[in-house]
């Protein structure tokens, strides 16, 4: 019992010796640590100060006190209180050290006289408690400003300080997350998602109830604030963004600010932000004369309106606040997406509707038909989605957006050799929508690709391809001669480019993607009616060909 008796006292005794309040002190403070202890002059630096207290099992109130060097002024806050000894500024405030373990800290931002020498200049930062006094001594070089140089050699001139504080040069939107102009929209027009369909979206993608969260803490564009700097201050500024009604000059509802994550107000836009239409955010100066922030911003898609506005940016900081405002238009993509989902229900309800055929078809072309349907389907599974599937990500490294016109010459120029080829030595309504069928199934099988969007994009094919060969006359007609195969090939072609048009438009609606119509016309040229013609003109000699085997 005496050994753990004297184990107990050393541990108490140990946790009183290292128990303590340690000071950390930095000035100037910058996140440039390449101008570390040289201040400029006419700048606004900050004095961090950090106290760590440590193995305290109460709170206890410090004293601290900052002496600064003569010529060197403390900007005036509630927390500090100003005043002088032997000639030189004090500032000293009272702070409270939570108990056993925690931090206390504050920027106390100091300013220098326009007429002061360059040289070694010295602050002292003192924190004092019950029993304990810690101490920090801070060194750094004073350079005078440029142009204070040059107007101090000039007798008679002052130096007009309005001309060398931080201002916003300019405004920039919309941008990426990069800060590149955005290509899908003009500047100053900002398109926002249409959450009216959000629910319907997300279950026709596969992804299940609405997360709105995430809803409303994704930007909906991003800014570049272009700041500069000429007295290279460092300081923390608080950056806001309003939309202004351009009559009435009134803040208009719309902007917001993404919100925190916390058991009481719970998730992203329901929580309590203390921002109202308005989009906040803290930028820091690191003493460059010039900066660039990219700036998230955020839209409350439930109260915002489209139409013309004036973006507000309000930076402000230390009792200075700059203004500047910019055009801004709010805008809904009303894009042909869903017009293009209505015409892919169309086609669905279509194939519904007239898949009673199928079985009459069957008979119609036989055990040997139907074979050589499912060989067919199984074929263009093997020849195009495997491939596409499996060397379409490593394509899309190397090529881009620009991927799929490599990949269309298995998704578009087999298939049509394929599905003509197929059609020519059985022609009777249903085979095509027979081997999509087997194709759409071999697929899913194989890659779990039963998406109710998957099952949209293969009627869209079926309903449009089966239409234009049926009102062409090609299930009628008793010889297929040369020039009215042409024209089938061509009609292939404009049907592919059509389904193109559809599937790259609906698309766009449920996964929110963005194409350029310049890029959709390049699709529906080359993937669409290029290479499915070419396609469908080898299908037709090859179906020829096979036809005249099988006729052997």
């Amino acid at each position: 019992m005496r050994i753990l008796y004297i184990l107990l006292a050393l541990l108490c005794l140990t946790q009183q010796v290292f128990a303590g309040v340690k000071l950390e002190a930095v000035y100037p403070y910058n996140l440039d640590k390449s101008a570390a202890h040289v201040v400029h002059g006419g700048s606004t630096m900050p004095l961090f100060i950090n106290i760590t207290g440590f193995d305290v099992p109460h709170e206890q109130p410090a004293h601290l006190r900052v002496i600064l060097p003569e010529g060197f002024k403390a900007l005036a806050n509630d927390k500090w209180r100003l005043g002088s000894a032997d000639g030189r500024q004090t500032a000293e405030a009272d702070w409270v050290l939570p108990a056993d373990f925690g931090q206390s800290f504050d920027l106390l931002y100091i300013q220098p006289q326009t007429d002061l020498a360059r040289g070694q200049k010295q602050l002292l930062v003192e924190v004092s408690g019950d029993g304990w006094h810690e101490r920090r001594e801070l060194s750094f070089s004073y350079e005078p400003a440029a142009a204070a140089v040059a107007i101090a050699s000039q007798p008679g001139k002052k130096i007009d300080r309005s001309k060398f504080n931080w201002y916003i040069q300019s405004v920039t939107l919309p941008v990426d997350n990069l800060g590149n102009k955005d290509d899908h929209a003009a500047e100053g027009v900002v398109f926002i998602r249409d959450t009216t369909l959000e629910g319907f979206r997300n279950r026709m993608t596969g992804d299940g109830a609405t997360n709105w969260s995430a809803v409303f803490n994704h930007p909906a564009t991003f800014l570049v604030l272009d700041m500069r700097n000429p007295q290279r201050d460092v300081r923390l500024l608080k950056f806001k963004a309003e939309l202004i009604d351009k009559k009435t000059g009134k803040v208009m509802p719309g902007l917001c600010t993404a919100g925190k994550n916390n058991e009481v107000s719970e998730h992203g836009w329901a929580g309590d932000t203390g921002s109202v239409n308005e989009t906040t955010a803290l930028i820091s100066l690191d003493g460059k004369k010039t900066q660039a922030f990219i700036i998230p911003l955020y839209v409350d898609y439930f109260t915002v309106l489209e139409g013309d506005y004036s973006l507000r940016v309000t930076v402000s900081g230390n009792g200075q606040e700059k203004v500047q405002e910019v055009p801004l238009t709010i805008a809904k993509k009303h894009n042909l997406g869903l017009l293009a989902v209505g015409f892919s229900f169309i086609c669905l309800l279509a194939v519904l509707a007239f898949s009673y055929k199928l079985k009459g078809c069957i008979y119609r072309i036989g055990a040997r038909g139907a074979i050589t349907v499912a060989l067919f389907a199984a074929l263009a599974f093997g020849g195009i989605t495997l491939p596409t599937t499996l060397i379409g990500d490593l394509l899309h490294v190397f090529l881009g957006p620009f991927s799929g016109l490599v990949t269309g010459i298995l998704s578009g120029m087999l298939l049509y050799l394929l599905v003509v080829a197929l059609l020519v030595l059985f022609r009777a309504p249903g085979v095509l929508t027979l081997m999509y069928f087997v194709k759409y199934m071999l697929s899913g099988l194989m890659f779990g690709h039963f998406t109710p969007l998957g099952l949209l994009s293969m009627c869209v094919n079926v309903a449009i391809l089966e239409t234009l060969l049926y009102l062409s006359g090609f299930y009628r007609r008793q010889e297929l001669g040369k020039g009215y195969m042409l024209f089938i090939c061509l009609l292939m072609g404009v049907g592919d480019a059509l389904v193109t048009f559809v599937n790259m438009e609906q698309m766009m609606f449920f996964y929110r993607l963005y194409y350029a119509d310049w890029y959709l016309a390049l699709y529906m040229l080359v993937n669409g009616l290029v290479y499915s013609s070419i396609g469908a003109w080898l299908g037709a000699k090859t179906g020829s060909k096979l036809q005249q085997v099988m006729g052997e």
